[in-house]
Parts: C-alpha cells; sequence; structure tokens
C-alpha cells in the first residue's frame, strides 16, 4: 500500500513536471515513472485537485509571499507549497499541522537547505487565515 507520505513525494514530482512542461493533467496521473503497484488514487487526487485550483492556491501563495515574486519561487518550493495549500483548503480530513509537517519534509527533501523554513512559514500563514490556530 502506497502511504500518504509516497503519494504526496509522487504528487510533488508530478506538479513539478507539470510547471515545467504543461504535460496533459490526464497523461500526468499516470505516473508512468513510477514503477509500484500501489493504487494511486491519493497522489491523482492532489494533482488534479491541485491544478483544478491552482488559480486559488497560487493567489493564496502570493498574498502570504512577503518581498517576494512568485516567479521568484524555486519552482521545488512550489510544488510542495501548492500541495500543501491544497490539502490546508480542500483535504479537511487531514489535520492542517499533519499537512504542514509532510510539506516541510518533501521540502528538506526536494530542495534546498532552506526551503523548509519558507515552506512552513507560507503554509502557517495560509492555516492560520483558513483553518484557525487549533
Amino acid at each position: 500500500m502506497l502511504s500518504r507520505r509516497q503519494g504526496r513525494r509522487l504528487a510533488v514530482q508530478a506538479l513539478y513536471s507539470w510547471d515545467l512542461s504543461a504535460i496533459d493533467p490526464a497523461e500526468l496521473v499516470r505516473f508512468r515513472w513510477y514503477d509500484g503497484e500501489e493504487s494511486l488514487d491519493f497522489p491523482r487526487l492532489i494533482v488534479l485537485g491541485t491544478i483544478d485550483e491552482i488559480d486559488r492556491i497560487d493567489r493564496e501563495i502570493t498574498r502570504h509571499l512577503e518581498h517576494w515574486d512568485m516567479e521568484r519561487v524555486n519552482r521545488v518550493d512550489l510544488a510542495v507549497l501548492r500541495i500543501g495549500v491544497y490539502g490546508l483548503l480542500y483535504q479537511n480530513d487531514i489535520p492542517a499541522q499533519v499537512t504542514i509537517d509532510e510539506a516541510v519534509e518533501l521540502a528538506r527533501e526536494f530542495s534546498t537547505e532552506d526551503s523548509y523554513r519558507f515552506v512552513n512559514g507560507i503554509l502557517d500563514a495560509v492555516r492560520r487565515d483558513h483553518v484557525g490556530s487549533a
């Protein structure tokens, strides 16, 4: 069984690829590069949901960028932020802190040394705005 962490990892990779190449979402969620046997329903949900809500998600990210422009955001960080914001706004069955913690771990795994702080700050601000302080 594919863990949620593995599913999020695949979703980040897919969204990064989509951001760079604008690949068709239906093709993207085939995850042709993944050779596992597990169900890919969870990463598909994240990827397709994020793409469907990309305008709102990007507005949320942009609102919380201080002295930054969206174009300056590292593309890997952006993919991580997008799945994090999607999770905070649309996956109400997952606690907000779990969503943030998972995104921080993905930033540590895939991005630069300090990216996890940046990701944590943006997602925590989105959480405060939309989920509350709990």
